[in-house]
Order: structure tokens, then C-alpha cells, then sequence
């Protein structure tokens, strides 16, 4: 099996999910920086006359990751202009976005019940031989893919980067219990040239 990542798909804008995507368009890979809707609006927003429907609301979230991601030192961007390779958005207006994506990467709050809601909602999404894995590095990779297809479970890994991902060259590969072999070795292949 040969695995190509032309797009993917980061879910969650924090620190290590906005620093993750711009690594990844530091090697050309566009990805979707996804986050949840703001569960109420600010001051400053409301003052502005925004709404719940304003899209500077509902992506406020992947907005200031990928803002925090360009104002960054040292540089999380080899490039500036490689903030451009970033498409912002929500989970609840764009998750359809990840059928487009080669490569899924959650990096949502350290949560097992949270992930794996996630995980549920994403599955009507994901197109065949999409790789998808959760940057944990305190969650077992087993009880995260625990009950769902086994195709998801084989296509299921843990990728941690360590913080600051562009400078730690540091990326741990972690199988679930039912990795597709073809794709296990590709990815500690993979992983040495990242």
C-alpha cells in the first residue's frame, strides 16, 4: 500500500492542533484547521453586532490558532505565505470537510469521551484508506478505536508530536491493536522523513 497525504484534516486549534497544521503546510500539505463553535460570544463580538451565525464567531477558535500559529517565536511557519495552505472552520458547519482529507489528525482536549463523540461524528466523513490518529500521549490508542469497524480501527493510529512540532523532530507512532500492516510500516517509513 502506498499512502499519499495530499490534504488533511487537524481538529482542534490549540496550541499543539495549530502548530501541528502549519507544520504540516510547511511541507505543502493544505489542511483544514477545524475547532468547536464558542459556546457564547465576547464583549468585543457582541459590540461589533455579530451573532451566533457570524463566521468570526463560529470559527473564532481555528481563527486565533492560526492567528497564534503565524505570531509565533521562533517561526511555526517556514514560510509566512504558508499560513495560506490553512482553511479555517468549525465542526459543526465543516466536518464534512475531512472526506476530503488523506490523513485526520485529533488533537482535541485530553478527554477519552470526548475523542471518541468525535470520532463518531467524523466516521459518515471519512473516505476509504484515510489515515486517522489523535495526538495523545496519556489516552491508550485501544480504548479510543474501542467499538467501532474494525476498518476504523485498522486505519487508527496515535501520531504524538512533541511541542514545538516544527523544532522537536520528534514524531512517536503508536498502533492500535489492528493496524494494517502495509500502512504500520509506511508510517514509521513516513515518519523518519518528516
Amino acid at each position: 500500500m502506498k499512502q499519499k497525504i495530499k490534504k488533511a484534516a487537524v481538529l482542534g486549534a490549540g496550541v499543539m492542533g495549530s502548530t501541528i497544521a502549519a507544520h504540516l503546510a510547511n511541507v505543502g500539505i493544505p489542511s483544514f484547521l477545524l475547532d468547536i463553535v464558542p459556546p457564547e460570544l465576547t464583549d468585543t463580538e457582541k459590540k461589533k453586532g455579530l451573532t451566533f451565525q457570524s463566521p468570526e464567531v463560529r470559527n473564532r477558535f481555528a481563527i486565533s490558532g492560526k492567528k497564534r500559529a503565524q505570531e509565533l517565536s521562533p517561526a511555526a511557519f517556514y514560510l509566512k505565505d504558508d499560513a495560506e495552505l490553512l482553511t479555517i472552520g468549525n465542526f459543526e458547519d465543516h466536518l464534512s470537510w475531512v472526506s476530503q482529507a488523506d490523513w485526520i489528525i485529533e488533537v482535541v482536549l485530553e478527554d477519552l469521551n470526548i475523542k471518541r463523540e468525535l470520532f463518531k461524528k467524523l466516521i459518515p466523513f471519512i473516505k476509504e484508506g484515510t489515515v486517522i490518529s489523535s495526538n495523545t500521549s496519556g489516552i491508550s490508542i485501544n480504548k479510543m478505536c474501542e467499538g467501532f469497524s474494525r476498518d476504523f480501527a485498522e486505519m487508527f493510529l496515535g501520531t504524538h508530536f512533541f511541542n514545538p512540532p516544527r523544532y522537536m523532530k520528534l514524531l512517536e507512532i503508536i498502533p492500535s491493536h489492528r493496524p494494517q500492516k502495509a500502512l504500520w510500516r509506511e508510517w514509521r517509513t513516513w515518519a523518519r522523513r518528516f
